[in-house]
């Protein structure tokens, strides 16, 4: 039966709809400005929450290609300046808003588990709250910025119009800009979702 369901499932072209919720995992980020020659303060951040919904369609060769809206969040927990003098923040947050058009590859195989890889790209607008560092405050900020992913995962055929996926992806932007000081954004995110086709 699992398999009769995952050559129907696999084989069915046409639209679907996915939700993804998992947990984004941020790299350090550091700030610099050329106008600091040798400066580097470095942030990181506690794991956060990460959030997506797709529409897209299924071209029944293996290929899928979908739009996509991603959501995350995460909270700045220590910053640290030329790698030393770490001190913890007391507030601030970036939050993510992007909009990404993805590319998947699946591996039918026979079985009702299909792996898959996957590449995106697109547009991302991230904003930084004020970050209170001890008695110090950075103003916030935010920037719209080009952005990517790329990824891997496996989706379980529950049915022939049903699927639950579980993925992995690196996320990441180009440098986020306000006047001449520059920002890194990049994560590592784990979802889970459902994909149902029509």
């Amino acid at each position: 039966m699992l398999l009769t369901i995952a050559s129907t499932a696999h084989s069915a072209e046409g639209l679907y709809v996915s939700g993804n919720v998992g947990a984004a995992v941020p790299i350090d980020s550091d700030m610099t400005d050329p106008t600091l020659p040798g400066v580097v303060i470095t942030f990181e951040s506690d794991t956060g929450i990460a959030a997506g919904i797709a529409l897209g369609y299924d071209f029944g060769n293996n290929v899928r290609a979908e739009a996509e809206y991603a959501y995350q969040q995460n909270n700045f927990s220590t910053a640290s300046l030329n790698g030393v003098a770490t001190v913890p923040i007391t507030s601030g947050d970036s939050t993510t808003h992007a909009g990404l058009l993805n590319g998947y590859y699946d591996f039918a195989n026979g079985s009702a588990f299909t792996p898959f890889i996957s590449a995106g790209v697109g547009f991302a607008q991230v904003e930084i709250s004020p970050i209170v560092i001890g008695a110090a405050a950075v103003p916030g900020f935010d920037d719209t910025v080009f952005a990517y992913q790329v990824g891997a995962g496996v989706g379980f055929a529950v049915s022939p119009t049903v699927t639950i996926d579980v993925k992995y992806r690196y996320f990441g932007t180009s440098n986020i800009e306000v006047g001449t000081t520059r920002f890194e954004y990049s994560s590592h995110n784990v979802y889970a979702g459902v994909r149902v086709g029509f």
